[in-house]
């Protein structure tokens, strides 16, 4: 990032013993790349890098890697992406996912009848992932069944980058080899025991594919352990993040709490699951849905990844060479000072509202340069569950519970990188917190 940011390169080229690797900088570029996706494709690091994060066998990894980007009518890949777009996309089955994520979080918030002190990553990692997954996958699913498992699948999430190596991860991450293969065990009896009418729309239709396809109980289990790193590892810590920026802003939690009350989103988890505009949060709470964005244009810090098929010439100026990798770095573009202003470094909740370019001198973000959940045909489908979903409880946690931090003072702690696989890395450092319930649940003060 330091190189790009003293040269102003809009691509620049490293050369590894492996080959080329073309790093793009510049949104004009990165939009190119997503206009020749047919060259320069996502899917193929499905096929290069998912066995290793999963540990599925040959079969399956023939069945996965076959006709990845449909170049000879359908595969594997693209019709399961397909199934999780629809269900994904906003509507009933969205809707319906997000109030059962919600309705699920009253057990959690019921613990607390009298003040108390938590760490906050360490329950909302736990709160997140047991409301999530039963949302998506039922009351029969794996860490409803023991909730050990949330554990389990953070010591996964720690030891990606050796899994992906692929470096005897056995010895070198013994944790998280043996949570894969517990979690994969699991997930196997769910789907050898699945009953479709208890889970996610989403789920139902990622099951029907992998029937469909002949992948069997054990494999589907396996496959399923990857698809919580999209569930899980990018929500649990920009959650995290934006209760830390609300929180610490007198100003703007008393601000996004007037705007839950005007909206309607106040009360307990059922109150705001009721609310007939669910799906329309994000543009009936301008404020919340700004500084979730901002929160991710300051905390998504990975890289997108992509494999050149063929060469291509992009803009007329830069040949790219087949069997070569693009990346496309998330903090160099959102730390740019030509897309984002003077003030790039700077937190500011209200960046996204349509309103405040005025206030800003008339100075408006280039959003092309806005890349948390990728861009192009391999954007992130789960984009808009993890928008409605981080609203969401945002909005219930505002209106039930005062949080003060134990020492006296807030602060937003660094992020350490643990995953390639990942684009919101969690905090180097937990937070401690006295959780103590509001008087007068949905009053705005």
């Amino acid at each position: 990032m330091t190189s790009s940011a003293k040269c102003k390169l809009p691509i620049y080229t490293l050369n590894m013993l492996s080959g080329k690797v073309y790093i793009v900088t510049s949104p004009d570029l990165v939009n190119a790349v997503n206009r020749n996706s047919k060259k320069i494709a996502f899917n193929p690091f499905i096929a290069m890098l998912g066995k290793r994060i999963t540990g599925h066998d040959e079969d399956t990894s023939r069945i996965v890697q076959h006709n990845l980007n449909g170049e000879n009518g359908p595969g594997y890949v693209i019709d399961v992406h397909d199934r999780i777009v629809i269900s994904l996309a906003p509507g009933k089955d969205l809707e319906q996912t997000t109030k059962a994520m919600l309705l699920q979080t009253s057990t959690y918030f019921e613990a607390f009848t009298t003040d108390a002190e938590v760490n906050l990553f360490e329950w909302t990692r736990y709160t997140v992932t047991m409301c999530s997954t039963r949302a998506l996958y039922g009351p029969e699913n794996p860490f409803n069944r023991n909730p050990k498992f949330v554990d389990s699948f953070w010591h996964f999430d720690h030891a990606l980058n050796i899994l992906i190596a692929n470096v005897l991860p056995r010895i070198f991450a013994p944790k998280g080899y043996c949570a894969r293969v517990e979690l994969a065990a699991a997930f196997q009896h769910y789907f050898e025991n699945y009953s479709p009418g208890q889970s996610a729309a989403m789920v139902q239709g990622r099951h029907f594919e992998n029937t469909r396809y002949s992948i069997t109980p054990l494999n589907q289990g396996r496959l399923e352990v990857g698809t919580l790193i999209g569930v899980l590892a990018n929500t649990i810590p920009s959650i995290f993040y934006t209760l830390m920026h609300i929180y610490s802003d007198p100003i703007l939690i008393s601000d996004i709490r007037d705007e839950l009350e005007t909206s309607g989103f106040v009360g307990t988890p059922e109150d705001i699951s009721q609310n007939p505009g669910l799906l329309a949060m994000p543009e009936s709470c301008p404020l919340l849905h700004s500084t979730w964005q901002e929160v991710l244009r300051v905390h998504a810090l990975g890289s997108g990844a992509r494999y050149i098929l063929e060469d291509v010439m992009l803009e007329d100026n830069f040949l790219l060479r087949k069997g070569m990798v693009v990346q496309m770095p998330m903090a160099v573009m959102h730390s740019d000072v030509a897309a984002w202003g003077d003030h790039v470094k700077d937190f500011q909740p209200r960046r996204f509202l349509k309103q405040n370019s005025a206030s800003r001198g008339g100075f408006k973000p280039n959003l092309s340069a806005y890349r948390p959940f990728g861009g192009g045909v391999s954007m992130c489908p789960g984009r808009h569950f993890a928008t409605l979903q981080t609203m969401a409880l945002a909005a219930c946690i505002l209106s039930r519970f005062d949080l003060t931090p134990v020492d006296g003072q807030w602060n937003i702690p660094r992020q350490k990188q643990e995953s390639l696989a990942t684009n919101v890395f969690p905090p180097d450092k937990d937070v401690r917190v006295r959780i103590a319930t509001r008087k007068g649940l949905g009053a705005s003060k």
